[in-house]
């Protein structure tokens, strides 16, 4: 089980219900990553967004990090680059395959900046906590968390009812073919928030379906 049956056709299942908006609220904080030194990307999957980091010219250290290994090996032919390029992405980039609930990171690797793009969602609400608390533990004094994900719009009605509707049936889609444990959309933004976690900025996509939150964990604020 696991998303692995489904890293080659992920790519065109997103852009058939989506097109190009997750992939634009991917990059929608894309200065935070590229003013860091080290970086940790959880739940990267086919690392679209690692290629389109490295492509607008990071030079942090990154740790890329999925439970899937056939997410991980699109994830690295995406970064490879080409000649020297190559050889210093391998140096840069190190791919992980392991469950966030037991990762160990490198020695003394502890990212000032950590991604997690339509990832959090896939648990239910202790996990992603615990989640969250192992992000806490594992990032540097003063580090961003950029969380990139889905939530129930706000608006009017017809975009709410798109909106619940959209997400119950990927939630479905994802229990069966992947076996995630979530039954239900997580609040990510306010379960943080009364978990003492500080929003900075906040960007929204798509009618408010989709939303990218730059966040500071609460022991990490001065």
């Amino acid at each position: 089980m696991g998303f692995n049956q489904l890293a080659r056709p992920y790519r065109w299942l997103e852009r058939a219900v989506f097109g190009g908006r997750l992939q634009r609220a991917r990059c929608a904080h894309m200065q935070t990553f590229l003013a860091a030194e080290s970086i940790l990307l959880l739940g990267e999957g086919d690392g679209r967004f690692l290629e389109a980091l490295l492509a607008a010219g990071c030079r942090a250290q990154i740790v890329c990090v999925d439970a899937s290994p056939k997410m991980l090996d699109l994830a690295a032919q995406r970064a490879a680059g080409r000649g020297e390029e190559k050889a210093e992405r391998a140096i840069r980039v190190r791919f992980l395959n392991g469950d966030v609930s037991d990762l160990r990171l490198p020695g003394g690797f502890r990212p000032d900046v950590v991604g997690a793009h339509f990832f959090l969602d896939c648990f239910r609400e202790q996990e992603l906590l615990d989640t969250a608390a192992n992000i806490a533990r594992w990032s540097a004094p003063g580090a961003t968390v950029v969380i990139t994900d889905f939530t129930v719009p706000d608006g009017g009605w017809v975009w709410r009812f798109r909106g619940h509707l959209l997400i119950f049936w990927m939630l479905f889609f994802f229990r069966i073919f992947a076996g995630i444990s979530a039954r239900r959309l997580p609040d990510i933004h306010n379960l943080l928030i009364n978990r003492g976690w500080n929003c900075r900025e906040k960007a929204i996509f798509d009618h408010g379906l989709i939303c990218s939150w730059i966040l500071e964990p609460p022991h990490k604020r001065s």
